[in-house]
């Protein structure tokens, strides 16, 4: 497979998923109910939206998250202005469909300076593109794969960053496709195959 250089893979981000400068505006653009994806709480459903949440701002409008995949009984208070910018609509199949595809031909982002891999893995967590994580979550794979070959444990770090990245990727497909979480490598690994 030939890879194209990173200035020429096209990524097909869904218009409604790019970061778009947004005025923040303290009117809601999500309803209670709706289910959102907070970044770094994962998949959440909206409560309630609710005033004097918080006592230092009796007058500033609240979402009020509940996670819906988390071990915890957390619940989340993000005031309506910064939810805005913040939370996001979940993918359709047909874009997680899309993005697994578009992660086939994108190149490797491994760096082997272990520092600037780490800065740069977590700058890729912070930027949520689903095609540049998958490509991450399988760059680090194929690295502990030869690592493990040559007698060498994996990295601690790149473990962390990829149990992360694969808990945000996998809790928003497996909720959207409807599957459980454990299926969703086969699912990405059956996409992939499918184009190969």
């Amino acid at each position: 497979m030939v890879f194209q250089s990173r200035m020429d893979v096209k990524l097909s981000i869904p218009d409604r998923l790019k970061k778009k400068p947004q005025e923040k505006t303290a009117e809601p653009v999500y309803a209670a109910g709706d289910t959102v994806i907070h970044p770094s709480e994962g998949i959440c459903v909206i409560d309630k939206i609710d005033l004097n949440v918080v006592a230092a701002n009796p007058r500033m409008l609240y979402y009020i998250l509940k996670p819906t995949m988390s071990k915890s009984e957390s619940t989340v208070y993000l005031p309506v202005n910064r939810g805005n910018t913040l939370l996001r609509a979940l993918l359709t199949k047909e874009e997680i469909d899309q993005i697994i595809l578009d992660s086939v031909s994108f190149p490797s982002v491994w760096i082997d300076d272990n520092k600037l891999r780490k800065e740069s893995f977590n700058a890729l967590l912070s930027e949520g593109n689903h095609v540049k994580l998958i490509r991450m979550i399988r760059d680090i794979h194929d690295h502990n794969e030869m690592r493990l070959a040559e007698g060498k444990k994996p990295c601690a770090a790149d473990e962390a960053i990829l149990a992360e990245a694969e808990r945000l990727l996998h809790q928003e497909f497996a909720f959207v496709l409807d599957i459980p979480i454990s299926d969703i490598p086969d699912y990405i690994i059956s996409r992939v195959k499918s184009v190969a």
